[in-house]
């Protein structure tokens, strides 16, 4: 009866102009992301993804609370009354799993998107990459510069190709403006592509997955091989054709071959190679790249760029380097706005906690009445906090695992892998700020005498 008294039956919600308003600033806020987004794609995703991990965590309450009902412990007081303050009448797990998942499902996210991301600038990479890429190399130049920079000792494998711009204009005879054309494709219709020419397949870094390379002494119509993933996105494949405009000629050319590239590899590679006859009368310069020992980088960039004003050096880890450091840069500033989810989190979970106090102090004395001890009362709410906080920091793990994999495959088109560290981690910080923060605010519940409130009932 002591207990039954203690517990609120009835069901509190929030009155409907306070419901009403709160929708109204959802929508409000929605609205305001995706109006103001430079990349509106993007904001879809992120208005969408928000809306469905709300839902996703308050589901997953609901579920905890079904499952700590139907559940049957065995005969075990203390784990039964652990158990039953999950479900219970005015429990606060719905509050605490959406208030603090919400944060801890950001960070794992987070965590993991740019773990996924400094893999591909770092451990994806090629052992041995060029350690510079020569720009704008003039055909009167070749003889000369392939000297100077392959001369220098510590200068490893060379490689010069030539190269073009051109915009690509019809798909098939269609124009590109009423071409349909894959999200991820669209980037090869904005501007000019890079162009070469190749006569010999071994000049080339990646494989032919269908058709066939043309003899090494052609001489007809244009031909050109493809990459197979922009041909997948332009819904064409061998036999079909591809117009450019290059140098103010629109030349159309059939796709001989598809090629499927990986431009992680560093290799010299082009989305558009041209067979012999077609493109070497045009005006064009050379790239170039090449591998050297790192004590011998800056003697090789003196050789090519004091001798020739005109040609661009650019050193590759330089180049890797200013990514990593910009993709830890913006991974910071994300978990810092985690970080304030996750302290919002903690902020509602104090409050829930704080409304809770005179039932926990009550709590406290009835199981002082009935035997227990400090120690035994202190375990009861270590176990009931800790449950709720690791069951939360399973969810958001979880949720925030599939956000992380939906973002990397489907946004950004990349491979995504797990890192168990990053959710082993989340989850255990779950469980210790729950039990803390919980651990705090009821404290003084513990040292309350059980005289006053008994004579007060």
């Amino acid at each position: 009866r002591l207990f039954r008294f203690s517990q609120d039956q009835s069901v509190h919600h929030p009155r409907q102009a306070y419901v009403i308003a709160t929708l109204i600033g959802i929508a409000l806020l929605a609205l305001w992301t995706f109006y103001t987004s430079t990349d509106r794609y993007f904001a879809i995703w992120f208005i969408t993804g928000s809306i469905t991990v709300l839902i996703l965590l308050h589901f997953s309450a609901h579920l905890i609370i079904y499952i700590a009902r139907k559940w049957k412990l065995g005969s075990n007081a203390t784990w039964r009354l652990v158990q039953t303050n999950l479900y219970r009448p005015g429990t606060s797990t719905p509050n605490v799993v959406v208030s603090l998942g919400l944060g801890l499902t950001v960070l794992v996210a987070i965590g993991l998107i740019e773990g996924n991301l400094s893999r591909q600038i770092s451990e994806r990479m090629p052992e041995r990459a060029p350690a510079f890429f020569f720009m704008d190399i003039q055909p009167d130049q070749v003889a000369v510069f392939d000297k100077a920079v392959t001369s220098v000792n510590g200068a490893g494998a060379y490689k010069r190709v030539p190269s073009l711009r051109g915009r690509i204009i019809k798909i098939n005879g269609i124009p590109v403006e009423k071409a349909e054309i894959a999200a991820e494709s669209q980037w090869a219709i904005r501007g000019d592509r890079a162009l070469t020419y190749a006569s010999n397949q071994q000049d080339v870094a990646s494989d032919i997955t269908k058709g066939k390379w043309w003899d090494e002494n052609y001489n007809g119509s244009p031909l050109i091989s493809l990459d197979a993933s922009l041909a997948r996105g332009f819904k064409i494949g061998l036999g079909d054709n591809l117009t450019l405009n290059v140098l103010g000629r629109e030349i159309t050319a059939e796709i001989a071959s598809l090629r499927e590239i990986d431009w992680r590899s560093l290799k010299f590679d082009f989305a558009i190679i041209f067979a012999p006859g077609t493109l070497e009368g045009a005006p064009h310069s050379h790239i170039a790249a090449i591998e050297v020992a790192a004590d011998a980088e800056e003697e090789v960039e003196i050789a090519a760029t004091d001798t020739f004003a005109n040609i661009t050096a650019i050193r590759v880890r330089d180049a890797l380097q200013a990514a990593s450091t910009i993709l830890s840069g913006i991974g910071t500033a994300i978990k810092g706005t985690a970080t304030l989810t996750i302290i919002a989190g903690l902020i509602v979970l104090a409050g829930i906690i704080a409304s809770e106090h005179r039932r926990r102090v009550y709590e406290a004395v009835v199981f002082k009445v009935l035997g227990a001890g400090y120690k035994k009362i202190l375990y009861i709410y270590i176990l009931e906090y800790g449950i709720l906080g690791l069951l939360t920091g399973i969810i958001a793990a979880g949720i925030g695992t599939l956000t992380s994999w939906s973002v990397i495959k489907y946004l950004m088109r990349s491979e995504w892998i797990f890192i168990p560290n990053i959710v082993f981690i989340t989850i255990i910080l779950c469980a210790v700020t729950t039990i803390s923060v919980g651990l705090i605010g009821t404290w003084s519940a513990l040292g309350q005498k059980a005289a006053p409130y008994l004579k007060n009932d």
